[in-house]
């Protein structure tokens, strides 16, 4: 333990002809003066455990008149661990009458303990005199560092890990019987060692602690250890600000006449064919429905099993579209033909430059699938790919899974009906893209079902965001007024209206988020 450092009393004299004169207190000695004895209070090493060290200093009253003493003050880092016992002071002492003071240290620190003791009185000279308090603390002591531990500010999606260190920087033992975190969601506080935890003089325990924010906002947490050091339990706070990568909005006005492209394959099995038959007789009525929407449009038939049509993009300029509408569907069959979402990936993914189907698939349009079979998709045993695999395929192809649409005429969902098996996988499909499902066994090329169709075509009801949005904080609104009921698809990063909401020709669809940072 190291001494104290003695203290040096500066005596205030005065010269006059190479004689010495004492300056007076008290206003020349006629008023109250203040003296106090000894000015530095050593109280030693103390223990845990050890009674309080108790030591004195006096007040003296060396004035001409009354010395009013008005209070004591105890300041320093290490202020609590001295206290006065004393009740004697405030007080009025006579010229020469004095009062002794008890002061009492109980370390609540290590190694060196020093304040200071401020007594007040009405000296007109010296209304403040100061003694020094100097005590050696054999105790331990806990430090928690940082505190505060500031996270600063991080991104939405972007967690942040920092440790918390807890030292024993005292002379004995530390015993750590608990510790409790409580705060804001955002932080939290990691996994810790069982307790009780001893550490000896210099060690550490390190705790980590996480900042998750989910939004913008400030985030505050409160660390309580409890152990064995004098002041029993200590506290630190951790502290950060989350923040969006950014606030971003994004608008769809829907068009007039906007343009479609309309893929149709059919599974060529011979219970199809009067179903094949019945699809060829009314493309006319679905056309001319489909007219009501949108002038725009483009239709290929692919049922081979590498998705190439063979009868060219019909469109409202190609002559006898009709016609060769009614040849293709009923032919081209291939090993895939009860596997329609194989031969369907297969099809727009060769509408990129230099492959058969090439000017079928445009940016700026929407994209119908239209699969009819009285069996369920069955790619998974014949190509190896679940309908939710094939359906991303067309997607990716596509650019923009909002603007993609899978429309199925098969057997009822779950338990088939008369003439099918229930269409398991094209009811997924259609289901996770927004589509229309017609029952096969129904009427289902009635003028109502095929205007679903028709407007299924054109309808965009789901919306591809640009960024990557945190979900708790988007807002869509329809034409200003806010829609709830949205659903967001994370894997195509796609919002798609609630049922028996569609955006009809310029509707205005605003869509606003805080987006996720790419974090490094």
């Amino acid at each position: 333990m190291r001494a104290p450092l003695a203290g040096l009393v500066l005596l205030a004299v005065g010269c006059s002809d190479q004689s010495f004169v004492t300056v007076q207190k008290g206003g020349d000695g006629e008023g109250p003066g203040i003296e106090v004895s000894p000015k530095l209070l050593n109280f030693g090493v103390v223990s845990r455990g050890e009674e309080a060290a108790v030591q004195s200093f006096v007040v003296t009253s060396v004035g001409a008149t009354n010395l009013t003493v008005d209070g004591l003050q105890i300041d320093g880092e290490a202020a609590g661990s001295f206290s006065v016992l004393s009740d004697t002071i405030p007080t009025v002492l006579p010229p020469g009458a004095e009062v002794t003071v008890d002061v009492a240290f109980v370390p609540l620190g290590a190694n060196d303990q020093i304040a200071t003791l401020s007594v007040f009185s009405d000296d007109p000279d010296q209304a403040i005199e100061q003694v020094e308090l100097f005590g050696g603390g054999a105790v331990p002591e806990l430090q928690i560092s940082p505190d505060p531990l500031d996270f600063g500010a991080s991104y939405v999606g972007c967690p942040k890990t920092m440790p918390v260190e807890l030292s024993n920087v005292g002379t004995d033992t530390l015993e750590i019987s608990n510790i409790a975190w409580s705060g804001d969601p955002e932080i939290s506080m990691g996994a810790t060692a069982s307790m009780p935890v001893s550490l000896e003089p210099g060690e550490a325990l390190t705790v980590d602690f996480a900042f998750n924010p989910s939004s913008n906002v400030s985030a505050e947490g409160l660390l309580q250890v409890d152990s064995n050091e004098p002041l029993g339990s200590r506290t630190a706070t951790q502290v950060g600000l989350g923040r969006f990568a950014g606030d971003f909005e994004e608008l769809w006005e829907i068009p007039a006449d906007p343009p479609t492209d309309i893929l149709f394959a059919v599974d060529q099995s011979c219970s199809m064919d009067d179903d094949t038959a019945r699809l060829a007789s009314n493309f006319s009525t679905f056309i001319s429905l489909l007219g009501g929407y949108s002038t725009d449009w483009q239709v290929i038939v692919a049922n081979g099993d590498d998705g190439c049509n063979q009868g060219g993009v019909l469109a409202p300029t190609v002559a006898s579209y009709n016609t060769t509408f009614s040849r293709e569907v009923g032919q081209n069959g291939g090993s895939y033909t009860e596997a329609l979402l194989s031969v369907a990936a297969n099809a727009i993914e060769k509408s990129a430059a230099g492959y058969c189907n090439y000017g079928f698939v445009r940016e700026d349009a929407a994209l119908h699938i239209i699969l009819v079979s009285d069996e369920p998709e069955q790619s998974a045993w014949l190509s190896g790919q679940t309908w939710d695999v094939l359906v991303g395929r067309i997607q990716a192809a596509k650019g923009d899974a909002g603007r993609v649409k899978i429309s199925a005429i098969a057997g009822d969902y779950p338990s088939g009906c008369a003439s099918a098996d229930p269409g398991t996988g094209y009811y997924e499909a259609v289901t996770s893209t927004g589509g229309e499902f017609l029952s096969i066994c129904s009427d289902w090329a009635s003028a109502v079902n095929l205007e679903r169709l028709a407007s299924a075509s054109i309808t965009q009801t789901s919306f591809t965001l640009e960024r990557t949005p945190l979900v708790s904080s988007i807002e869509v609104r329809l034409n200003g007024v806010v829609v709830s009921g949205w659903v967001y698809d994370a894997a195509t990063n796609t919002i798609t209206m609630p049922d028996g909401t569609r955006p009809e020709e310029g509707d205005v669809v605003q869509i606003t988020y805080g987006g996720v940072a790419s974090c490094d």
